[in-house]
């Protein structure tokens, strides 16, 4: 298999294992955890986890460069923080499908980004490849289906989680070039963490000690969905261009649509099968093995 490969098919599993998020965040708000406080939780317990991890194996503590803590500050406050923030403010003021619509629009504030900061050539394939992802998501999040009166306060904010949530693969992008996968992910969390502790820490604590069986859940939420995805999308940028890792991460949606079909009973519509196939049909236009002849015919 080789290494374009193996990337592509790190940052596919990437996005299936973020997909499963709702499996834990439902446990935990059924039992009144807020959003914000699963996000605190879900980075801090990401970090003791990772860091135990790499402690375990290196037999010393990630270290990192001064001068390199823009990096780190990108990753965690930058993207992961303010992307949270940017999301939950939407779904606050609108539908979920609204909000799921314009967050996925982040392959396309990277796609631009990647094109000025890495010089990724922007070919057909890809933006064919991005019509079909949007499409897609679309379709899964019923926005084709009914209508929708959106104030431009929600869209600025849900086109704000799309953009935050994209800067990642950029800020990763620059901060592997320097650091592991493991030292990039264990310091996106931790300063993630730290962005949110000041309006939510204390509070957060004080849930877990009179909800210690939620403690478990967190752990879950933390592994499962947090600390193993993105391992494996870190490390997947080392072999792929940003532009196609945040394409293929959008495995994300259908796998979390096929989750509540299954365990929470959604509806299965048209609209979502068409999507799945949409989405399907961007990954497989990505992967294409004859796209470099084509771009040198018509290039």
């Amino acid at each position: 298999m080789g290494t374009n490969t193996r990337s592509a098919w790190m940052v596919a599993g990437a996005g299936t294992l973020w997909g499963l998020i709702s499996l834990f965040v439902h446990a935990l708000q059924a039992d009144g955890l807020t959003s914000l406080q699963i996000v605190f939780f879900r980075n801090l317990l990401a970090a003791v986890i990772l860091g135990g991890i790499i402690a375990a194996k290196e037999r010393k503590f990630p270290r990192f460069r001064l001068r390199d803590i823009w990096m780190f500050l990108g990753t965690g406050m930058i993207s992961i923080a303010l992307f949270n923030y940017c999301y939950f403010a939407a779904l606050e003021r609108s539908c979920v499908a609204v909000a799921s619509l314009l967050l996925y629009t982040s392959p396309i504030f990277i796609m631009v980004l990647s094109a000025v900061l890495f010089h990724e050539r922007l070919t057909g394939q890809k933006l064919l490849s991005l019509v079909l992802t949007v499409a897609g998501c679309a379709c899964i999040t019923g926005v084709f289906s009914e209508s929708q009166a959106v104030a431009w306060t929600t869209v600025l904010l849900g086109l704000g989680s799309g953009l935050f949530y994209g800067l990642y693969s950029i800020f990763g992008k620059y901060a592997l070039r320097e650091y592991n996968a493991m030292t990039v992910s264990f310091y996106t969390f931790v300063f993630a963490a730290a962005a949110t502790a000041p309006f939510c820490g204390a509070d957060s604590f004080r849930f877990v000690a009179a909800h210690p069986q939620d403690l478990l859940v967190g752990i879950g939420l933390a592994v499962v969905s947090t600390v193993a995805p993105f391992l494996l999308y870190t490390a997947g940028l080392n072999g792929i261009q940003a532009s196609k890792a945040a394409v293929l991460a959008i495995v994300e949606p259908l796998v979390a649509s096929l989750l509540g079909v299954i365990a929470f009973g959604d509806s299965f519509t048209v609209w979502t099968l068409l999507g799945m196939v949409l989405i399907f049909s961007a990954i497989a236009v990505l992967q294409l093995p004859w796209h470099r002849r084509v771009e040198q015919i018509h290039g």
